[in-house]
């Protein structure tokens, strides 16, 4: 089940950054929409993609996380296959839409699944699986468009999503059924919230993927009042995503069999290597930037060590997917925030620079001491993966 979970998310992942990054590039340079246009699309496939988290979590758990997995991919190939149609404002608006919470089934589907191993090990093999999709898609997608044929990574995304929708079909012909019934529907949703020590996780988690955001949100606009290029940009993305690839899953399978404290430990590392990182982009020397990704991408690896098996073990049988569902939402706030702050500090004024990294600095590390207390409150729910 794992290995195919895996084997999926290769291809979809490559599907995705073969595509999702270019569509404004494409849209604009081909004059078929203005950059207000572009700008909504993005928004409006990010938010699809994680406002309701929590309401597909429940779905995963009510209806069996193996059929959500399926109806996503099959959302996600109907949105690729739109995109490919035709060039349009309304239709790659329905197109984003479709794709935007077929991704976020898919998504959850699969980590609910991963769910009943509870190791690190499982969750750290699907980032793997995603970062080797981020690694190559962006290389073969600037190889098309050198060779003037852009809109063709619409139509091998759409490929490859039908392709990975009917593997999934086959595949998953027999499902399990939810073992645990629940009476109350408003009940399990409203559950998580009652739970002090996942709320208060929660509420950490928040930060701590603000810091994970900032390569996406932060480096091209830090990048820029630098002097620095594409070429360099894309050299640190592809450089984290390779790192995620070769030590995602060793990192995993070191943590495995950590106790709940521990994991908290982690995760309590994870944003303190990340403070670190933004308080090195203060300075101006080209040094301190290219360390301080290494120390964001040392975080990041600490974060998917430890992130979702917490959200797991603090969840009762048959709560699995609205807990994760809370988590993905805690996510969204942070990136989010991330993509708003950088967007209003860092404008290339140097008191903006300063503002934003030392403000950022000081978040992750009262979130660090934040993991510390939490580590108190969850000690007596130790549970070992």
């Amino acid at each position: 089940m794992h290995r195919f979970i895996a084997s999926t998310r290769v291809v979809t992942s490559f599907g995705y950054f073969l595509t999702i990054p270019l569509l404004g590039s494409i849209a604009l340079q081909a004059g078929a929409m203005t950059p207000a246009e572009v700008g909504l699309l993005i928004a409006v496939h990010t938010l699809c993609r994680r406002t309701f988290a929590v309401p597909v979590g429940l779905l995963c758990d009510r209806w069996a996380p193996e059929r959500v997995l399926v109806a996503g991919l099959l959302l996600e190939a109907a949105g690729y296959l739109v995109l490919t149609s035709s060039m349009s404002f309304p239709l790659w608006l329905v197109a984003l839409t479709v794709d935007g919470i077929g991704g976020l089934a898919y998504n959850a589907g699969s980590k609910v699944v991963l769910a009943d191993a509870a190791t690190a090990s499982a969750f750290a093999g699907f980032y793997v699986a995603t970062n080797v999709g981020a690694f190559l898609g962006p290389l073969v997608a600037a190889g098309l468009s050198a060779a003037g044929a852009p809109r063709a990574v619409f139509a091998i995304s759409a490929v490859l999503y039908v392709a990975s929708a009917v593997a999934a079909v086959v595949r998953f012909r027999r499902v399990r059924r939810p073992s645990t019934k629940v009476t109350s529907l408003w009940r399990q949703a409203l559950a998580p919230l009652a739970d002090r020590g996942f709320a208060g996780y929660c509420l950490l988690t928040v930060p701590l993927w603000f810091g994970m955001s900032l390569l996406v949100a932060a480096l091209p606009l830090e990048a820029a009042s630098r002097g620095l290029g594409y070429l360099e940009v894309g050299l640190i993305n592809a450089l984290n995503a390779l790192a995620v690839v070769l030590l995602g899953k060793r990192v995993g399978r070191r943590t495995d069999g950590h106790t709940l404290p521990q994991r908290a430990g982690t995760l309590a590392c994870s944003a303190l290597l990340m403070a670190v990182g933004c308080a090195l982009c203060i300075g101006s020397a080209y040094w301190s930037l290219y360390t301080a990704m290494v120390l964001l991408t040392g975080g990041e690896l600490a974060l998917f060590a430890a992130a979702e098996v917490i959200a797991v073990q603090l969840a009762p049988a048959g709560s699995t997917g609205v807990y994760l569902g809370y988590m993905t939402t805690a996510w969204a706030i942070g990136g989010a925030a991330a993509g708003l702050f950088a967007g209003a500090s860092l404008d290339g004024s140097a008191a903006g620079r300063l503002g934003f990294w030392l403000t950022a600095s000081i978040v992750l590390c009262a979130d660090a001491a934040g993991y510390v207390l939490l580590r108190r409150r969850i000690a007596p729910r130790q549970l070992v993966a």
